[in-house]
């Protein structure tokens, strides 16, 4: 009797166990095609607009070509080459630039007539005869307020072929916001825009600050690298951006750079399944409640789970190359260190330490060689702090931070001249740097109560006392009070 109920217990678990497996991969199978299809549809309006674009760029050249035979006013010329062209929704301005880069005529009326020669859209077009019809990266376009904008060009060629200027057109991103902007992809769901390269030219839910940002040296982005050399595909991962788990779908944009994404984060792709699971689960807890020895292997192992995780939780507060506490176990402490001295009236003094030259020697020795100095740094930064209290985290990239309780600002000076002779006595070879090996620029800043009104202000500070060590010369200790007394 006891083995039949045994076996009738697994035989449900069994099928329960199938019905579940089958819905989820149904579940995201469905996501897989969906995910795809907006793509796809994405995919075919960029295409659409940007070969409008691309002919509206070619009628320019062959009107500016033809009206430079022919004798027109200015308002006359200015109505033959832009009368029709500009039709298309979020272009900000076209214009013509001569063989050197200067503005030879522009849509917009008075525009200072400004050289553009350095510019990737114009050296490109210059250099490269066939290149066609190039895209740049964002950049932000002082001439209308600031507006986050591409470029577009195409080569001006004269009648022999050699190159005579570009016609160029810059395209208000908000095309591309307004185009993702209409799709649904659940609360936590993302809809980016990147080039192959990893530069961000649009995301939804919209950040200006990550426009025209280049994630390319990032963990997520060099993980599906490879992926994106497909022209679609799909994968797992975990957003560099808000660390949500989503499912991606990808699909490249042909004859450009350009790769769609759309991101459904996973807890929406499984919600109905997860409903689906606590349903089943409570049915089958009810029918094999009588069995106490299931429920106390399910209780130890939950047990185990729970461990695990902790040890988890611990983990993700270090930063995985240095040991040092990682930003966000930075940020959690700063918070309570503020609490707790702005009620007591206490002190703390921040450092800002940033290695000097490090986008330069990651480019001469390689990032391997990089990941090897920020750890010897970190390494000799956690040995000049020898209090128990003292914390030493990595801020980002290069960057460091450390942090002093009750330690006030001559006080940290002293510390950080000796993390700077620390970093420095490591005799690190740098050909870049100005002393030939590898040093570091500190800012300090010591909260005042009354003076800074929340952390912010006192990492601020302390990055512009850092900034301050910087336009120093580098490889120096430089304080935020100095420096307000020299002003």
């Amino acid at each position: 009797m006891r083995i039949n109920g045994v076996l009738l217990v697994a035989m449900m678990c069994g099928l329960c166990a199938w019905v579940l497996y089958r819905s989820h991969e149904e579940a995201r199978h469905y996501a897989v095609e969906t995910s795809q299809n907006i793509t796809l549809i994405a995919q075919r309006d960029i295409v659409r607009n940007i070969e409008i674009l691309s002919l509206s760029l070619d009628a320019l050249a062959n009107r500016y070509q033809n009206a430079m035979y022919a004798t027109l006013t200015h308002n006359q010329q200015h109505s033959y080459l832009f009368g029709s062209t500009l039709a298309a929704k979020h272009v900000v301005v076209m214009a013509v630039l001569d063989r050197t880069g200067k503005v030879a005529v522009s849509s917009l009326p008075g525009a200072p007539a400004n050289t553009y020669g350095d510019r990737p859209y114009f050296t490109i077009q210059r250099d490269q005869p066939d290149v066609g019809l190039y895209i740049s990266k964002p950049i932000v376009a002082k001439f209308a307020q600031d507006l986050r904008v591409i470029v577009l060009s195409k080569r001006l060629s004269k009648a022999d072929g050699s190159f005579d200027g570009v016609v160029v057109m810059a395209l208000d991103l908000a095309y591309f916001r307004e185009l993702f902007s209409g799709v649904a992809l659940g609360e936590n769901g993302v809809m980016s825009l990147y080039s192959g390269d990893g530069v961000v030219y649009m995301r939804l839910p919209y950040s200006q600050s990550l426009i025209g940002r280049d994630v390319s040296s990032s963990a997520g982005f060099l993980q599906i690298r490879s992926l994106m050399q497909q022209d679609s595909g799909s994968f797992f991962a975990r957003a560099v951006n808000d660390g949500v788990r989503r499912l991606y779908a990808f699909r490249r944009i042909p004859e450009t750079q350009l790769v769609v994404f759309v991101g459904r984060a996973e807890k929406d792709i499984y919600k109905h399944w997860t409903d689906n699971l606590y349903t089943i689960v409570t049915m089958m807890f009810l029918f094999v409640l009588v069995c106490m020895v299931l429920f106390l292997v399910l209780r130890k192992e939950l047990k185990k789970r729970v461990e695990a995780e902790e040890k988890l939780r611990q983990l993700a507060r270090i930063d995985g190359l240095t040991g040092l506490l990682n930003r966000r176990a930075l940020d959690d402490m700063l918070r309570d260190l503020w609490n707790r001295n702005r009620r007591s009236n206490g002190i703390f003094s921040i450092l800002f330490i940033d290695v000097d030259y490090f986008k330069f020697y990651n480019d001469t020795y390689g990032h391997q060689k990089g990941d090897d100095v920020l750890v010897s740094v970190a390494r000799a930064i956690s040995v000049q702090l020898p209090r128990s209290a003292d914390i030493a985290a990595r801020y980002g990239g290069e960057e460091f931070i450390a942090v002093l309780p009750e330690t006030d600002q001559g006080g940290a000076v002293v510390v950080g001249e000796k993390i700077r002779r620390a970093i420095e006595a490591l005799q690190i070879l740098h050909s870049k740097s100005q002393s030939g090996h590898v040093t570091a620029s500190i800012g300090v800043a010591t909260y005042e109560h009354g003076v800074h009104d929340s952390i912010d202000a006192v990492l601020n500070a302390a990055d512009g006392a850092l900034y301050a060590a910087k336009g120093r010369g580098r490889n120096n200790v430089q304080s935020s009070r100095e420096l307000a007394g020299a002003a």
